[in-house]
């Protein structure tokens, strides 16, 4: 059982540092300027050159790769752009809403699934069955963006 562990933890550790990897540099490939999204137009060079130091931008990326990976280390997201507070207080201040929110869509859908499924299961090659194996499919086959504003 330790052996499986570890073992699942050595594969563990590189897909954590290429998706922490692939994020960074994903953060930094998006066009445009965030400081200047962040200042707004008309804003001083020098302001801007001080938001840059402030939020560590004006460093070469090696330096800001590392700087990142030491932040997650100890915890320390950084400060967001958009509302100018730790993004750990953010994520926690959201995490109670998003959990509520999960709770709920499992407890609908499993009100719905198991009914469906005892159903189809009861009445199997039959038009119950292969209505709900249908809605099933397309519920499926909905895409996640698509479906979540419904």
């Amino acid at each position: 059982m330790l052996r499986y562990l570890l073992t699942r933890l050595a594969y563990m550790l590189p897909v954590i540092w290429l998706v922490v990897s692939v994020v960074f540099l994903l953060i930094h490939l998006v066009p445009g300027d965030p400081i200047q999204q962040m200042l707004g137009e008309g804003v001083p060079a020098a302001d801007i050159a001080a938001a840059r130091h402030a939020y560590g931008l004006d460093v070469p990326l090696g330096t800001q790769y590392v700087n990142y990976w030491r932040g997650l280390l100890h915890g320390d997201m950084g400060k967001s752009l958009r509302y100018n507070q730790n993004v750990g207080q953010i994520i926690a201040q959201a995490y109670p809403w998003t959990l509520q929110l999960t709770v709920a869509a499992l407890s609908v859908a499993l009100i719905l699934a198991i009914p469906a499924g005892v159903r189809s299961a009861l009445h199997r090659n039959r038009w119950d069955d292969r209505a709900l194996s249908f809605v099933s499919l397309l519920g499926l086959s909905f895409p996640n963006f698509a479906l979540g504003p419904i």
